[in-house]
């Protein structure tokens, strides 16, 4: 068990680079938009890490097998490049292989390889203690998330209670109960996964007028409508649990500033006022905050940089290029969001793989040659 969990935690951090290398090659060849499109697609890295989490390791892997990678002669190990169609299913793949001395072709990944040079070098113990301690990290790390959920909730819960006005909007078959808290201060917030609502701090009230404030709602109720804070949940989630991959943060904080700006495109094509939306941002980084955004909730998000871009973008000084190649046609961009998420979840950079097809090699491969001491044999292919 321990060693299985060494290759799934390692193969994870290239599952979210080659999920993330390929979503970007089609941000960049649909010049899309920043829309929620672009947040669906930016998403998609970190849906592949649960998806190749939950695949497992395959039973023909030299984990298994008990095959030392390092121990065979020259030309023993192989990489093969491909991309193409398995089946009706497109892929790209760079794939670790082993072919053992009775001729067998075994699974390998860049996991297995690590895991069985720390126990060669260091001992058979220290993949136990690589496991159990990122483990405990993450545990810790989503008990610490647990207990600050549960004690925000009862204070704003008890807070509500004491509050007698508020009002309830429709947004299409849910209600958002929005109302005016003193116990919050800063920025408002929405919250509530099943039950959403909006909580507005009095000193924000008192500092808006009422159109900044109907501007302010509006962008709250963008959140409520694209189900960021769902998102924001299953994202904070997999972020504790898959602290150590490199890059997941800056991905994760990508994602909260495009949806920032998505809620304030759908604030202003809800009827808001754009003029009156910036000035709302520009007096509510003014107001000292609270920790509410620690938690899981979807803040008026403040950051300086950001601040300027929405800005900007309110009120018309930055223009994106238009989407090309059929992007625009709302049929062409549903069928294209499928087949790039079944790419990103098919495809494979060094990690483990269960398709025994991607191990033949076409016979018109032009052979095998020295590469480095994890993959003497160095194969390029395609496949369709």
């Amino acid at each position: 068990m321990t060693f299985i969990f060494f290759n799934l935690l390692v193969n994870s951090i290239f599952s979210l680079a080659i999920g993330l290398m390929l979503v970007q090659f089609f941000i960049w060849f649909f010049r899309v938009g920043t829309t929620r499109w672009k947040v669906f697609l930016l998403s998609l890295p970190f849906l592949k890490i649960v998806y190749d989490f939950a695949r497992g390791v395959p039973e023909k892997s030299v984990l298994f097998s008990g095959v030392d990678p390092f121990s065979l002669p020259p030309k023993h190990q192989l990489l093969s490049i491909g991309a193409g169609l398995d089946g009706w299913t497109p892929y790209v793949s760079t794939v670790f292989s082993v072919n053992g001395l009775d001729g067998t072709r075994y699974n390998s990944s860049i996991g297995d390889y690590l895991l069985i040079w720390v126990h060669r070098t260091f001992g058979e113990n220290i993949p136990l203690i690589i496991v159990t301690g990122v483990l405990s990290i993450s545990l810790t790390l989503l008990a610490i998330r647990l207990v600050q959920y549960v004690r925000f909730e009862r204070q704003r819960r008890l807070d509500r209670t004491l509050r007698a006005g508020s009002k309830s909007l429709a947004l299409g078959r849910r209600q958002v109960d929005v109302y005016v808290s003193d116990a919050f201060s800063g920025t408002p917030f929405t919250g509530g996964l099943f039950k959403p609502y909006i909580c507005l701090p009095a000193d924000a009230v008192q500092k808006l007028t009422s159109q900044e404030l109907e501007a302010v709602i509006a962008h709250e109720l963008g959140h409520v409508r694209y189900y960021d804070l769902l998102v924001t949940v299953l994202i904070q989630t997999l972020g504790d649990l898959f602290w150590f991959i490199p890059g997941y943060r800056s991905l994760s904080r990508k994602i909260d500033r495009l949806r920032e700006i998505v809620a304030d495109g759908w604030a202003v094509a809800s009827g808001a006022h754009a003029s009156s939306l910036a000035a709302a941002l520009l007096k509510l980084k003014e107001i000292p905050d609270t920790s509410h955004r620690l938690v899981l909730y979807s803040a008026f998000f403040r950051e300086k940089s950001l601040l300027k871009e929405r800005i900007e973008r309110l009120v018309g000084r930055t223009a994106e290029k238009s989407p090309r190649f059929g992007w625009q046609n709302r049929w062409i961009r549903y069928a294209s969001a499928v087949f790039i998420s079944i790419v990103v979840l098919n495809s494979v950079f060094g990690g483990n793989f269960k398709d025994e097809a991607l191990m033949k090699t076409p016979a018109w491969v032009d052979g095998l040659f020295e590469t480095s001491c994890l993959c003497i044999g160095h194969k390029f292919y395609a496949r369709s």
